[in-house]
């Protein structure tokens, strides 16, 4: 700035110095362009003993110019003075402004370095700051695959020993069922010896018959009797039953009325409505009407029932008139019905017997309330290991849940961390684009006071010219520097649009540091709003959670989880053979358990009287149910591994899209090798297979490089951006650039 300051009054001074003289007289101003280019080599005193040469070399020039032009030019005109220096005092006016316009925008230059450079300070210690949370948070992830790990050798220690206690529940099946087959030889030898004197039985039975026909007779009547009666009192029943719905309609019609009026009140649209509800009701009569038809119904039906219990008491009296006459006989027939229900009982506890005591043993009461008792300690030790089992998984559930939401939160404050870094990007580029400006504009000056040099030389004419050239050359000055004035005009008024946009950047600059004291009074209201956030977040973990039990319930329905809902669809034919077997099985299921009620209803009556064996029955229901929650949990487990087995595809395949994606973007493939902190890296654009780098992670999770016969060739490189620069990623992407240029070359 000085010496363009020094060469500007050395400019203004030859031009006073050249107004005073009577005749034009030519500048010379290349001592300007030489201070401009030479201003940082050539010393000052030197600068001036040559400008001092110049101005004494022109001033004699000048001086024998005007003696020349005194004996042939022509003076200029006052008209012409004046007007030359009305333009010198506009241009030394201009040229202030101009200085003192490129004093104020170096000013403002070197504010905005100062914020640019404490940004950038500031800046750095977040990155500083964000390297070490992403280190701690590393550090935390190795934690958790060991623990990971270690959870996944428990799970398969308990599957291990899932199957050795199913092999073992699979031995005492095949004891059982010898012990079944030998109980049922007993069974038939039994067989043999009762059907000897059931033979006998039945001829006795046939002579008791023909005199049991008689009566069966008269008992049929009865019946029928009876049956009528059954009937209607059935009919009877829905009877009342469809009065209760009846009655039932009514009240809720009655509330639906009251409803609807106090709805009309508020609303017109709903007139209609309630006309229609309104002839519904005109029906209520007729209910009325068939309500009392239906209590004569009631009144002839119970005047029915009267008749009928006296119809039972008489076939009381004729029974015990048959039993008082025929006592042998029905001594006889219950004898038989006796033994019937007696063998009946006793094949089925001998089958209980068959399927739950074990083999080469005989089947008795004893044997099979041992039996049960080992069952039921199996089962209680079982239901321990099963809680057990459950409360580890939910620690560990609950541990991985509390794992996700901190990575979460990591997540979110790096993303936070990223977009500040992309703010200040911004603001760097918009400081960049700032001094570009004051780079064009102090071009444009340098520019603008060259052009006003130049315009300043005046061409002096030769001796031998008349007053007619003398006066064309004039005109075509006069015609220069009118074009010359308009490139000013035009100039100025781009420097003018150029000003108003340099003065709004620091308007710009001020709205920046408002916004930023803005945001450090909003971090209270940030962190209340984080606060509900992270509320809102467990709310959805816990939703998510339920979804996911949901979700495994659907697959356990849906041939427990052997095949993905999402990708596949399910096509049944209209006549399937699978759907007509699952009706027949569901058939057959209902008839086994509609026996197996039967069954149980025997039981009930047969233990009526005996305490001890309903007890032992109570315990055999609670080992059945321990039996199906155990089956339960091996289907859920099932499931469970099934779905581990689907998400464990669906990492591996997220992982190596990542690496796809990270070979893609930044054109390196990163591999591990032999221990967990040593790192192979080689290159997309790398000559041969043979090209890698190795890096190893240090305690104070460092990356140290280690030397391979790849890393020697790249000594240049290590030097100027590992030694020098001190950056990985500097090194790497110098690296890339290199590759690149030599493959372009040779593909050239």
């Amino acid at each position: 700035m000085e010496d363009i300051k020094t060469s500007l009054d050395k400019i203004l001074a030859k031009f006073n110095d050249s107004v005073t003289h009577s005749a034009p007289k030519k500048l010379s101003f290349e001592h300007l362009s030489d201070s401009f280019n030479d201003s940082g080599t050539i010393p000052k005193k030197r600068r001036f003993s040559q400008s001092f040469e110049d101005n004494s070399s022109n001033v004699s020039h000048n001086q024998s110019n005007t003696s020349v032009n005194s004996s042939i030019t022509v003076p200029p005109s006052p008209w012409e003075t004046r007007r030359m220096k009305a333009d010198l005092i506009e241009a030394k006016t201009r040229i202030t402004k101009f200085k003192q316009e490129i004093e104020r925008l170096h000013k403002l230059r070197q504010e905005s370095e100062i914020l640019y450079e404490n940004r950038v300070s500031e800046l750095k210690k977040q990155c500083d700051f964000s390297s070490g949370k992403i280190q701690d948070l590393e550090k935390h992830m190795q934690v958790l695959r060991k623990r990971e790990y270690a959870a996944k050798q428990e799970m398969l220690k308990a599957q291990s020993e899932i199957q050795q206690q199913k092999h073992g529940y699979e031995d005492m099946i095949l004891k059982l069922q010898r012990s079944k087959h030998d109980v049922e030889e007993n069974a038939r030898l039994i067989q043999n010896s009762m059907a000897n004197e059931l033979s006998e039985y039945k001829r006795h039975a046939e002579k008791m018959e023909l005199e049991m026909e008689l009566t069966s007779d008269e008992l049929e009547s009865t019946k029928n009797q009876l049956e009528d009666f059954k009937a209607k009192v059935s009919s009877f029943d829905d009877l009342k039953l469809q009065h209760e719905k009846v009655s039932q309609d009514l009240v809720y019609a009655n509330q639906r009325i009251k409803e609807l009026e106090f709805e009309i009140a508020s609303y017109n649209d709903w007139k209609e409505i309630t006309k229609n509800s309104q002839d519904r009701l005109l029906s209520i009569p007729d209910m009325d009407k068939e309500i009392e038809r239906l209590r004569s119904n009631n009144k002839q039906l119970q005047e029915l029932l009267g008749n009928k219990l006296l119809l039972e008491e008489q076939v009381y009296d004729l029974r015990s008139r048959l039993e008082k006459e025929e006592g042998a006989r029905s001594e006889a027939v219950e004898l038989q019905v006796k033994l019937k229900h007696a063998q009946e009982d006793l094949n089925e506890w001998i089958k209980v017997g068959q399927d739950h005591c074990p083999q080469n043993t005989y089947v008795n009461p004893m044997a099979l309330r041992a039996r049960i008792e080992e069952l039921l300690q199996h089962d209680v030790l079982m239901v321990s290991e099963k809680n057990s089992k459950v409360s580890e998984s939910k620690t560990l559930e609950s541990e991985l849940l509390d794992l996700k939401q901190k990575c979460e939160m990591y997540v979110k404050n790096l993303e936070e961390l990223n977009a500040e870094l992309k703010r200040y990007k911004a603001f760097k580029a918009r400081v960049q684009k700032k001094l570009l400006l004051v780079s064009k504009e102090r071009d444009c000056y340098k520019q603008l006071l060259e052009n006003f040099e130049k315009d300043l030389t005046i061409s002096n004419p030769s001796g031998g010219v008349d007053l007619s050239s003398t006066e064309n050359q004039l005109k075509m000055r006069v015609e220069m520097l009118e074009k010359t004035l308009l490139g000013y005009k035009d100039m100025c008024t781009s420097l003018e649009k150029e000003l108003t946009i340099a003065k709004a950047l620091p308007n710009m600059d001020q709205v920046m540091e408002q916004s930023t004291n803005m945001s450090v009074d909003s971090t209270v209201g940030y962190e209340h709003y984080k606060k509900e956030l992270d509320q809102l977040r467990a709310e959805n973990e816990r939703l998510r959670r339920r979804k996911e039990e949901l979700e495994l319930e659907l697959e356990h329905r849906c041939l427990k989880g052997d095949f993905n809902m999402d990708k596949y669809k399910v096509v049944h034919l209209k006549l399937n053979p699978a759907s007509e077997a699952y009706e027949n099985a569901e058939n057959v299921i209902e008839k086994l358990q509609a026996e197996i009620e039967r069954l149980k209803r025997k039981n009930k009556k047969l233990e009526e009287d005996n305490e001890v064996t309903q007890a032992r029955f109570n315990e055999s229901t609670n080992m059945t149910m321990n039996i199906k929650e155990f089956n339960q949990l091996r289907s859920e487990l099932e499931s469970m591994n099934s779905k581990m087995k689907k998400m464990k595809e669906c990492y591996k395949s997220a992982s190596l899209e990542f690496r796809e994606v990270v070979y893609m973007l930044f054109g390196y493939r990163i591999d591990r090798v032999g221990a967990n902190t040593n790192y192979k890296i080689s290159s997309m654009y790398a000559e041969s297979p043979d090209h890698y780098l190795n890096f190893r992670l240090n305690e104070s999770n460092v990356l140290d490089m280690l030397e391979t016969p790849y890393s020697a060739t790249l000594k240049p490189l290590i030097e100027t951006q590992l030694v020098g620069n001190k950056s990985l990623p500097a090194f790497l992407s110098a690296l890339t650039l290199d590759l690149f240029q030599k493959t372009t070359i040779t593909l050239a």
